[in-house]
């Protein structure tokens, strides 16, 4: 069998296994380090915000405003530069606008129920 030049297939439509070619083997794309930052930050925000939330009240709507806006600076950085990574800048944002709703309802609730005992009470 005879080799053909610079690694094309043979007759046969078959590839020489020892001939390497000029194909290049690079790895997977680099995945934009801002995006695995706010996914990050929101799953965490998941898992440990309502815990900290008894403490310190602020700091999930903390969490949750960052991984908004680290989501939407590595989309555009991802936009930019052709990254990988885009699914997790979407599941940050998706995570963490579900957070800042959860939380505006939540003060809301707290005001509205607030004021409705303050009523009760004669205030």
């Amino acid at each position: 069998m005879s080799r053909t030049p610079s690694g094309d297939a043979d007759a046969s439509g078959r590839r020489d296994p020892e001939d390497p070619g000029d194909e290049s083997h690079a790895g997977p794309p680099d995945v934009n380090g801002t995006a695995l930052a706010a996914v990050v930050l929101a799953v965490g925000n998941v898992v440990f915000g309502s815990f900290l939330g008894l403490f310190l009240p602020a700091v999930p709507a903390i969490f949750a405003l960052a991984s908004v806006l680290l989501g939407h600076l590595a989309l555009a950085r991802i936009n930019r530069t052709g990254q990988a990574g885009r699914g997790l800048a979407l599941t940050a944002l998706a995570v963490g606008y579900l957070w800042l709703v959860l939380i505006t309802l939540l003060v809301c609730g707290m005001l509205l129920f607030t004021g409705y005992g303050f009523a009760l009470l004669g205030f």
